[in-house]
């Protein structure tokens, strides 16, 4: 494998400043599935289900609050959404079950996001600018919080809390145990 370019070589930009919007598309979405821990469907929509739920709906609700690193050759290496709508109070956001058992925290942290980097680009600084990014247009927008779920004891727990999120709360969803990480913005 060659190394990745380094992070100083990297924007961070948001994805509607991007020129192509379809091709960067299409690169977010080959990290978002390369990234994913589901492999298989049992089906093409069941694919772009998972894709709306997790990925779609905050490009086409939440556009602004997108975020891209861009490599020096224009390739992206990875990608960060969000929404500062409160999930538990917002209807776009109802079919994700976990958000109903932890509605009595979202209030303190509605901000939330989702984040991947390409293989190439982990461990060197990306993700933690992304974070910024965001964290920078939730402090704009008033917001006390932002929040993350994900899997208890899965990797991207410490580089969470290496950002300032905390464990918030805890539920299960489908079965396994996950976790809301918050951070504060003062």
């Amino acid at each position: 494998m060659t190394d990745p370019s380094p992070v100083s070589q990297h924007e961070i930009r948001r994805w509607i400043d991007l020129p192509d919007a379809e091709r960067s598309r299409r690169d977010i979405e080959g990290i978002f599935f390369a990234a994913s821990g589901t492999r298989e469907f049992p089906s093409a929509d069941a694919k772009a289900a998972f894709a709306e739920r997790w990925l779609g709906r905050y490009l086409a609700h939440d556009a602004a609050l997108a975020w891209v690193a861009v490599a020096a050759d224009d390739s992206i290496d990875g990608y960060l959404v969000g929404s500062l709508d409160d999930p538990a109070l917002t209807p776009r956001f109802a079919d994700i079950g976990y958000f109903a058992d932890l509605a009595g925290v979202t209030r303190r942290y509605p901000a939330h996001l989702h984040i991947n980097l390409a293989d190439r680009a982990r461990n060197r600084g990306l993700g933690g600018r992304l974070v910024e990014a965001f964290v920078a247009q939730v402090r704009a927008g008033g917001l006390p919080g932002v929040h993350v779920v994900t899997g208890r004891g899965l990797r991207n727990v410490a580089f969470y809390q290496r950002l300032g999120f905390q464990e918030r709360a805890a539920t299960t969803y489908n079965g396994r145990p996950v976790v809301m990480l918050g951070r504060d913005v003062p």
